[in-house]
């Protein structure tokens, strides 16, 4: 007899055959229950009410706002108060208002005239930038909704108005660090006041203050959630909260810390900060408050250009909700536990034959996990083990590839370390170059010290011998024994004195008088007289000038002073054949002045000395020219700087600054 052959059950439909009858009347109750407990109460419940408590907040927000509103239009449209403004009738007006701010409970109310200044309360002081709104308060439009005012511009309200609006911010652990919050966030109202021609002659905005407005959270609290929200200890101690935020700091908010206080000052999260406040949506959603879940809905508050200022929120505590989802999860576990329970003793007994194929792949798993790539399974079934497999195979291409990947980002991240690195020794060579530059000041300083008390010592003496060398040539006529000799002591000590004068120069602390200059100016005239100072020979001066070099103020006898000593050493140093180039620039606040000669250059031990105090490498000199420059230009401010290779000539680079130091400038 032949039988009809049932095609082989795979893996998964010998568990299912073994487990179906028992789980199958589990998963009906399963999906009854969550379909029931948590979709059809627990989620759609919890997030229709936020919603409607968030709409709740904003009207109460918004009727306040149109309160306001309300009070500044109608104290705007009250004839006398143009009348007044129109005969400068500042000091009755005033009073007129104050009283109006009062009665109202408004925190500010400020009165501007047609140009946007402040002219009361009387206390306005230095003009100020009026709020954005103001603009199109003056254009003839009326104005109600937030602002965010500065300390400078709720001083206008008074010294406790500023004291109310400062928020004190903790800093975050490992975040953002401790700030004081200055700017106000209030509810304001603007209306244009009209001059007796029917034109408008000024503004007229008030408003009241939402940093640390505690009656407004409370009252928005209890509205919302009703009084059972506040208990008996207080607003932030039920299941409902409203805040209002400044930024993303708490300004008022009925949440209380571990210690009682309200959580002002706290901050939002970052997520919701994104999203309520850089895109400006709304966010309906559990999100933690200070250390609390909560279902909540925040939503932008914003300004008169629409950007987001700050926020408002309502919340329910989600732990009520919580606790209805873990009996409802109980419930639902004792369920599946018992058809797991009886699934799992049907499918024990059939699971040991199928376990020599999985326990292979487990097997070539772990090579895997040694780190073996090269690998690959032979499928001997067509069931879900020989998908496994096959699935395991391409897992392990994959991870070959995924490591391949892996060491490639490592290669380039390698190299963006090596450019970092350089990135850090370039500033550590600055950083060296600047303390050298430190050493070099305070050398020169000491030795500016020293060399003037030996030109006072030696400057006495020589004085005597010039003395008497003058007197003995008196006594000797010209021609006669020793008279030569007379003439060149005289000469020594004229030298002597020279060389002390210019240590005295280089000591003394040199005073500045600051005036225009016109560097291009200045450098003509030096180049046009430098020829009376040393001769020019065949010596081509090139000058390459910046034409809309702007003027700078600082001492022109000073600055002639270096370039003349630049020039002159340049010029020296050619030897009578060569090109000397000179050249200006302005490089942002500063104007920069190049001198080149292609002389013989210097090599790095000259360089490094070339502007120490009597250091010269001709046979004539005292070597104080350049160190007298050094510190003239120290003192003005700039820099002074050569760069020079043997053979190649030598460019001397001076910076100036456009001001003097200390000026403030630009």
């Amino acid at each position: 007899m032949t039988f009809l052959r049932l095609p082989p059950l795979s893996i998964r439909g010998k568990l299912t055959l073994a487990a179906v009858v028992p789980l199958a009347s589990i998963l009906l109750l399963v999906a009854f229950g969550a379909y029931h407990l948590i979709n059809g109460w627990i989620v759609d419940e919890a997030q229709n009410k936020v919603r409607t408590d968030l709409g709740a907040a904003r009207a109460l927000l918004q009727n306040e706002e149109a309160r306001v509103a309300d009070i500044v239009r109608l104290t705007a449209n009250v004839p006398d108060l143009a009348v007044h403004l129109a005969f400068g009738e500042l000091d009755h007006l005033g009073e007129e208002l104050d009283a109006v701010r009062r009665r109202e409970g408004l925190d500010l109310l400020v009165l501007v005239d047609a140009a946007g200044r402040a002219l009361l309360p009387a206390s306005a002081g230095a003009p100020l930038a009026p709020p954005a709104f103001v603009g199109r308060v003056l254009a003839g439009e009326h104005y109600a909704g937030a602002a965010l005012l500065g300390p400078p511009q709720l001083a206008l309200g008074g010294e406790e108005l500023v004291r109310r609006a400062a928020i004190h911010a903790p800093a975050r652990a490992g975040g953002s660090p401790a700030v004081l919050e200055e700017r106000g966030l209030l509810l304001v109202g603007a209306s244009p006041v009209a001059g007796p021609d029917g034109r408008v002659a000024g503004c007229l905005y008030g408003g009241i203050l939402l940093n640390g407005n505690l009656p407004l959270v409370d009252r928005i609290e209890e509205i919302v959630y009703g009084p059972t929200s506040l208990a008996n200890t207080g607003p932030g101690t039920g299941t409902g909260s409203a805040t209002i935020f400044l930024g993303d700091l708490r300004a008022a908010t009925t949440i209380r810390l571990s210690g009682g206080e309200r959580a002002i000052g706290t901050r939002v999260s970052a997520e919701v900060a994104r999203a309520v406040l850089e895109r400006r949506e709304t966010w309906i959603d559990r999100a933690r408050v200070v250390d609390r879940w909560y279902l909540t809905a925040y939503e932008p508050i914003l300004d008169a250009s629409g950007a987001a200022i700050g926020a408002l929120y309502v919340g329910l505590l989600e732990e009520p909700f919580n606790a209805l989802k873990t009996r409802s999860a109980l419930t639902l576990l004792g369920l599946l536990l018992l058809g797991c329970g009886l699934g799992y003793l049907l499918a024990r007994v059939i699971s040991k034959a199928l376990c020599r194929p999985v326990l292979k792949l487990n097997a070539m798993a772990l090579q895997v996990a040694a780190g073996k790539r090269d690998l690959e399974i032979e499928a001997t079934t067509r069931d879900e083990i020989g998908h496994l497999t096959g699935t395991f195979n391409r897992m392990a291409t994959a991870l070959k590839e995924r490591e391949n990947d892996l060491n490639r980002l490592n290669r380039e991240l390698e190299g963006e370390v090596a450019v970092r690195t350089r990135q850090l020794e370039e500033k550590s060579l600055e950083l060296i170059a600047a303390q050298q530059e430190l050493l070099r000041s305070e050398k020169l300083a000491a030795i500016g010290s020293l060399a003037a008390g030996v030109a006072h010592e030696i400057n006495n003496p020589a004085a005597i011998i010039r003395g008497n060398v003058e007197i003995l040539q008196m006594e000797l006529p010209p021609g006669a024994s020793g008279r030569e000799e007379a003439d060149e002591i005289l000469k020594q000590t004229e030298r002597i004195s020279l060389i002390t004068q210019n240590m005295l120069t280089f000591a003394r602390e040199q005073s500045f008088r600051f005036d225009t200059v016109e560097l291009n100016g200045l450098l003509a005239e030096i180049l046009s007289q430098v020829s009376h100072q040393v001769e020019l020979g065949r010596v081509e001066v090139i000058e390459e000038l910046d034409l809309e070099l702007p003027p700078i103020s600082s001492d022109g006898p000073r600055l002639r002073q270096v370039l003349t000593n630049i020039v002159v050493n340049g010029l020296q140093a050619m030897d009578g054949e060569g090109r000397l180039t000179v050249r200006s620039r302005f490089d942002e606040r500063e104007v920069v002045l190049a001198v080149a000669d292609t002389g013989p250059g210097m090599d790095a031990a000259t360089r490094e000395k070339i502007f120490n105090p009597f250091f010269t490498t001709k046979d004539e000199g005292t070597g104080l020219g350049l160190s007298v420059s050094y510190g003239i230009v120290q003192a003005l401010g700039g820099r002074i700087a050569v760069e020079s290779s043997p053979g190649e000539g030598a460019t001397f680079t001076v910076r100036i600054p456009r001001q003097p130091p200390g000026s403030g400038g630009e």
